[in-house]
């Protein structure tokens, strides 16, 4: 992992027409830049927005039409306008905030992990005020959240283990061991798997999304980062950086159908809305790969700003 610790004003490279079609929201952490690509032109670059040092997590917040970017060696958050793109807020939250997701369920909430002081802190998406600071293990990463179980997951990267936590009230509901050094989290669409990848074991360990006992632990490609679930919750998809690849499980045998070679240093990994296409960010070799879903092999790859990394869910209408 590069160093997370590396104040710049926000400004804005290029501003865009709003559009329609799904694009991608890209961190480029060695550039201070965030990108905006159009998913339907090939990944035409909409937008380039400067931001605050080495932005890393990314998150969608559709029904106040802007997203967010976390700066964990600034201690701060990006505020974003989807539509024109302009950086509208900076909150300073202090820390080192990591990952971030957004409660899309009418609630206004955004949770974002602190890699420094080992908590979730719990932002009002109105005021842009931190409202709550929750205890998890020791450098939280990656976060999830189920919606409809109003449950939030957090990866705890040096403490091997994932929190649950109740997403309305600050209460744990269970903490499960993981492989060693648990990065990225990913829940199937039907709230039945929690999928962990582990960097520093090469595993990907799987949780059943009701006992939240670990039902398996499978051996992946080397110090595997991103993971989603495909949208029929058939196929769990892992992007490894030390191979450079991604690989394919079946989620009901868990058994490997494939590996799709990518570019270098792979670190997130986002589905299309309609379920056909997978993007992959490739932080040292500087592009997206685009998979095909179908097929599952790299129909193209874009070259992009360098190093883009988009922890979190990058997509969005």
């Amino acid at each position: 992992m590069k160093s997370l610790l590396r104040i710049g004003l926000s400004s804005l490279l290029l501003v865009a027409i709003p559009v329609a079609a799904e694009r991608a929201f890209l961190t480029h952490q060695a550039v201070d830049k965030v990108s905006v690509l159009d998913l339907e032109q090939e990944g035409k670059v909409l937008a380039k927005v400067d931001v605050s040092k080495a932005p890393v997590g990314v998150a969608i917040d559709s029904l106040r039409n802007r997203f967010y970017v976390t700066h964990p060696e600034m201690g701060k958050i990006s505020v974003i306008d989807m539509t024109t793109y302009a950086v509208i807020d900076e909150i300073k939250t202090g820390g080192q905030p990591f990952g971030i997701v957004v409660d899309d369920s009418g609630k206004r909430q955004v949770f974002v992990s602190d890699w420094e002081r080992n908590a979730v802190l719990v932002i009002n998406a109105e005021s842009r005020l931190v409202v709550d600071i929750l205890a998890v293990g020791e450098n939280p990463a990656g976060l999830a959240l189920d919606t409809k179980k109003r449950r939030l997951y957090v990866a705890n990267r040096n403490s091997n283990t994932l929190s649950v936590l109740d997403a309305d009230r600050p209460r744990q509901y269970a903490e499960v061991t993981t492989g060693k050094a648990p990065y990225a989290v990913s829940v199937s669409p039907d709230g039945n798997h929690i999928f962990v990848t582990s960097i520093q074991d090469d595993k990907l360990t799987v949780i059943d999304g009701q006992s939240y006992e670990v039902k398996a632990t499978v051996e992946t490609g080397m110090a595997p980062y991103g993971v989603d679930v495909t949208h029929d919750n058939s196929h769990v998809m892992v992007a490894n950086q030390g191979s450079n690849d991604v690989w394919v499980f079946d989620v009901s045998t868990l058994k490997k159908l494939t590996q799709i070679p990518v570019g270098e240093m792979p670190e997130s990994i986002s589905l299309s809305s309609d379920g056909t296409q997978g993007f992959v960010t490739n932080w040292f070799s500087n592009d997206v790969s685009v998979i095909n879903l179908e097929t599952m092999q790299e129909s193209s790859r874009w070259k992009v700003d360098e190093s883009p990394r988009s922890l979190g869910r990058f997509l969005a209408d």
